[in-house]
């Protein structure tokens, strides 16, 4: 026996996709990345949208439209952030989100950079960000330099 959605999961999968698609209009942001599922609706806006900075910008617009403010996500277990926002768009839960680009450095040049709580910068081995502390990543002027995200 085949598993086909039923019908329902097909309706709120369109109602997902309009609510997105009205998202976006109100946004006027161009060459966004959307899924749509019976749950839930995710926009990413890619690295061909701008500077990380823009890209930021672009996540907090997004975010105002679907109720909420963008924050900085950095993984603990990896050298990986974003910036993120966790909203609703009709009803529907929506993430928008954009990659960041962890920098690196340290004594072999590949080791990613972590900023901690007094703004010092050090080189993370092995890549698990100690707690308190921060991924330096392209949203940064400066290895070590705090910024808000919009």
């Amino acid at each position: 026996m085949t598993g086909y959605p039923a019908i329902t999961d097909c309706a709120v999968t369109a109602a997902a996709m309009r609510a997105a698609a009205a998202m976006i209009e109100e946004s006027g942001l161009p060459g966004l990345s959307v899924t749509c599922s019976g749950h839930e609706i995710a926009v990413q806006v890619s690295a061909e949208a701008g500077t990380a900075a823009e890209r930021a910008a672009q996540v907090g617009k997004l975010a105002g439209i679907a109720g909420t403010c963008a924050y900085r996500d950095d993984s603990a277990a990896s050298a990986w952030s974003s910036v993120r926002a966790c909203g609703q768009a009709r009803g529907i839960p929506v993430t928008i989100f954009t990659a960041l680009r962890v920098r690196t450095g340290g004594p072999a040049g590949a080791d990613p950079l972590a900023a901690g709580p007094g703004g010092q910068v050090v080189p993370v081995p092995g890549g698990k960000l100690p707690r308190g502390w921060r991924w330096v990543t392209d949203l940064d002027d400066a290895p070590g330099a705090q910024q808000e995200v919009a």
